[in-house]
C-alpha cells in the first residue's frame, strides 16, 4: 500500500510540474490594434504581472515603414521605461517597477511620429518573462 501511495505521489508531482511549466512558458497575450493619429496612445493588451521578472514584447507588425513607442502602465501610472522606434519583428524587454507586481498591467503604444495616419500593430505581450 505504501509503495502504491509513493507512486501516485510521484506521478502527481510530475504532472503538476508539467502543467506549471507549460502554463508559464506560454503565458502571453496576443494583441492587434491600430495606433491613433498624432501620437495618441492606445492600450494594446492587459494581464496580471505575477513576478518581478522583466516583461517582453514580440512585435510582429507595425504598418508600412512606421515605428511605435511602447511602455507598460499599471492603471494610469507608467511603470516601465519607453521602448522607442519599435518595428516589425522586433522583440523588446521591459524592466517593470516593483509596485506593479501582483497587479494588472497594460501594454500601451503610440505612433513614434506625429502624423495624420493610423498605423496597424500586432504581436505578443508577456507580462512575466
Amino acid at each position: 500500500m505504501k509503495q502504491r501511495l509513493k507512486k501516485v505521489a510521484a506521478l502527481l508531482a510530475f504532472i503538476s510540474f508539467i502543467v506549471v511549466e507549460g502554463v508559464s512558458a506560454a503565458s502571453y497575450v496576443t494583441y492587434a490594434g491600430v495606433l491613433p493619429r498624432f501620437q495618441g496612445d492606445t492600450e494594446l493588451a492587459s494581464a496580471n504581472k505575477a513576478t518581478n521578472s522583466k516583461s517582453k514584447v514580440e512585435n510582429s507588425v507595425v504598418g508600412a515603414e512606421y515605428k511605435a513607442n511602447m511602455w507598460i502602465q499599471q492603471g494610469s501610472t507608467k511603470v516601465s521605461p519607453t521602448a522607442k522606434d519599435v518595428t516589425d519583428n522586433d522583440t523588446r524587454y521591459f524592466t517593470v517597477d516593483q509596485s506593479a507586481v501582483g497587479k494588472k498591467v497594460s501594454l500601451v503604444a503610440e505612433n513614434a511620429s506625429f502624423t495624420y495616419v493610423t498605423v496597424d500593430i500586432a504581436g505578443k505581450f508577456y507580462p512575466d518573462n
